[in-house]
């Protein structure tokens, strides 16, 4: 009993920190598989090193403690998948809804608000909506008009007990934002000002106090310095390690290239690493080019290009293991967005917005967009844009466990070896 507590214990207290035991957290994929593998083993850890501290992990045997592992890992993800489903069962049904809500602001507005929400099942019911009188009508400061309209505003939230109100209107109108957080005020209910098109874009926006100015903090540091750190040591350490125990695959594989095709054992070519620096990427060459110059063209299904041998170890991403050396040289990471050619970066990042954001934390040997298909030839600006929002996840979510599940995913996951050109 005081073993499973303390588990218990560990595992809930994150998510009750971070209130993702609600109705939204769960419909928004804050209790999805990946964040219960990682809270679990962050807590099975916690358990080991109370055990380690109070001598008692002689209670339990190996086989006790993989079980106990396994079973609880499966028994934890099947029980949020479960809750999800119900909880979406039951609002289709219009059985359950966390939070009513009431919009206030141009019509406009409030239409392309409404349509977000109806995209997909969630625990925000719309209740009511409040239109802006039209720009001809005088809402600054005293005048009846605005009287009128924040008293028929008011009287409507209060008819049907609304519980969160949302002003969908343009943050420079501060007099008239005022004077209807004023009017609100009146009622208990949480008021919210939407995010206007530009805020939208940054998902972790939060209000910060720097010494004596207040700010809307729109990004952070990707990492902070124990992280950086942190994840340092573990890429130098896993990363040497592997070269130590792979030397004989490198010989391998080294011997088969040259025996096969001329030219050199390894490909060398200019990425860009962090903060856009640029190094040059170890690779075993699989193709009979060598390019590295402003036009690169990416390797497509039967490219008469790629050599015999290296058809095999691009399949199986075994030219990918040199870069253990970038990563023992501190210029790449075992997990972070993978490093595109130069000529590629040079063109993506006119097309793509947020596409320089990749480069705020050390590329990658594998990523989360790959393990999740996203790999391979880019022939559209669509695939770009979903490689880079696996991208931008990962660098906004990032952890040690994540960076493992990351790894075996790379190894165990079908869609790791997707589009291996």
């Amino acid at each position: 009993i005081a073993i499973g507590g303390i588990a218990a214990l560990a595992y809930t207290l994150p998510f009750v920190f971070r209130e993702e035991y609600s109705v939204q957290a769960y419909l928004d994929g804050h209790r999805d598989f990946e964040r219960t593998f990682i809270v679990w083993n962050a807590a099975f850890l916690s358990l080991a090193v109370v055990g380690f501290l109070t001598k008692s992990t002689e209670i339990a045997s190996r086989g006790m403690l993989v079980l106990f592992y396994a079973g609880g890992l499966t028994a934890l993800t099947a029980t949020a998948s479960v809750t999800r489903g119900v909880l979406r069962s039951l609002i289709a049904a219009q059985r359950l809804s966390a939070r009513r809500v009431m919009l206030v602001g141009p019509e406009e507005e409030i239409r392309r608000v409404q349509s977000q929400f109806g995209a997909r099942p969630t625990g925000i019911r719309i209740v009511a909506t409040q239109t802006l009188p039209a720009g001809s009508v005088d809402v600054s400061g005293d005048s009846p008009e605005l009287a009128r309209f924040l008293q028929t505003a008011v009287d409507k939230a209060r008819l049907i007990s609304v519980d969160d109100v949302i002003l969908l209107v343009e943050w420079s109108r501060t007099e008239l934002i005022q004077d209807i957080i004023n009017a609100y005020s009146q009622m208990p209910v949480a008021i919210h000002l939407g995010a206007s098109s530009l805020l939208g874009r940054f998902s972790k926006a939060r209000v910060s106090r720097l010494d004596a100015l207040t700010a809307l903090s729109l990004t952070a540091p990707p990492l902070g310095p124990f992280q950086a750190a942190t994840k340092r040591a573990f890429d130098f350490t896993a990363a040497s390690t592997a070269l130590v125990l792979l030397a004989p695959l490198f010989l391998a594989i080294a011997v088969a290239i040259k025996a096969t095709s001329s030219g050199p054992v390894f490909f060398r070519q200019r990425r860009r690493g962090y903060n856009s620096h640029e190094f040059r990427i170890w690779k075993f060459r699989t193709m009979t080019t060598l390019d590295d110059g402003p036009q690169i063209e990416q390797a497509s299904a039967n490219d008469i290009r790629v050599t015999t041998v290296g058809r095999y170890l691009r399949r199986f991403n075994l030219d990918e293991l040199p870069q253990l050396i970038n990563v023992v040289c501190g210029e790449m990471s075992l997990v972070g967005p993978r490093p595109h050619a130069v000529a590629h970066d040079q063109i993506y990042e006119k097309r793509i917005l947020s596409y320089p954001r990749r480069l705020n934390v050390k590329p990658g040997i594998t990523g989360w967009a790959q393990v999740n298909g996203h790999r391979g030839r880019t022939e559209t600006d669509d695939a770009m844009h979903a490689r880079v929002e696996c991208d931008l996840y990962y660098i906004d979510n990032w952890s040690i466990p994540f960076d493992l599940y990351i790894l075996v995913l790379t190894v165990l996951s079908p869609k790791a070896f997707r589009n291996a050109f």
